[in-house]
């Protein structure tokens, strides 16, 4: 680590004055790109082991990619200390940034989906609403009560929710496709348009549900009303 830590400030010297790679000082280059790698090896062993202990839905498909990220790099580690020419030190050294950009890619994608992943379990719980709404349905018809308005705004309520659900999911695969920075640029429209979508449904079970709410608020009395409300807390809870 203090090894490391003496490259960075040389690093941090030559930006000042400039860098000169040249025969002269190919062996601290040699050097300094391999603590870069250890570095970015560090950096990712770090991330995956985060991940591991993460509830985060496709961490496998992730951790996946970061392994094979990890390989290549180790692998463009052995291309620096092996290289004995500039060129091929220069080579070797874009092989290893080439690599370390795809890697950010996958750690792009694993904060992309954990966003996704908040917003499917807050629409997720919503089925719990359903439920409780269906079991108030079935009392209110064995009171001879009308329920046909109810049960209207419960299946737009679930439609909306099923249709925000399938577009999460869709993002989410659409993330996963991604493999270059260049393919993340234009994955990321759809992406963004799909998350729109999602979102719109999502405000439309919110206008359901202020229906919903008004409607059991009319069938039932005061109880009825004392549950609804728990139940919408524990939905819209983090």
């Amino acid at each position: 680590m203090r090894n490391t830590v003496k490259v960075f400030e040389k690093v941090r010297d030559w930006q000042r004055f400039g860098i000169v790679l040249n025969n002269d000082t190919l062996d601290e280059a040699r050097n300094l790109g391999v603590a870069m790698v250890d570095f970015g090896v560090a950096s990712l062993e770090s991330i995956k082991n985060r991940l591991e202990e993460s509830n985060l839905s496709m961490k496998d498909e992730i951790i996946a990619e970061i392994n094979e990220h990890i390989t290549d790099l180790i692998n463009a580690k052995e291309e620096i200390e092996a290289a004995e020419t500039v060129e091929e030190l220069k080579e070797a050294m874009k092989n290893a940034r080439e690599v370390w950009r795809d890697a950010k890619v996958s750690l792009q994608k694993s904060i992309i989906i954990g966003v996704l992943d908040r917003l499917e379990t807050f629409v997720e719980k919503g089925e719990k609403l359903e439920d409780f709404v269906e079991e108030k349905i079935a009392e209110f018809e064995e009171e001879g009560k009308d329920t046909t308005l109810l049960e209207n705004w419960l299946d737009s309520y679930r439609e909306h929710r099923e249709m925000a659900l399938e577009k999460i999911g869709e993002a989410k695969e659409k993330v996963l496709e991604i493999e270059t920075p260049q393919q993340g640029f234009e994955a990321m429209k759809e992406v963004r348009e799909a998350v729109k979508t999602a979102v719109q449904h999502t405000k439309e079970c919110v206008k359901d549900l202020r229906e919903i709410i008004q409607l059991i608020n009319q069938y039932g009395d005061a109880e009825d009303s004392e549950e609804l409300m728990q139940v919408v807390e524990e939905v819209v809870e983090e």
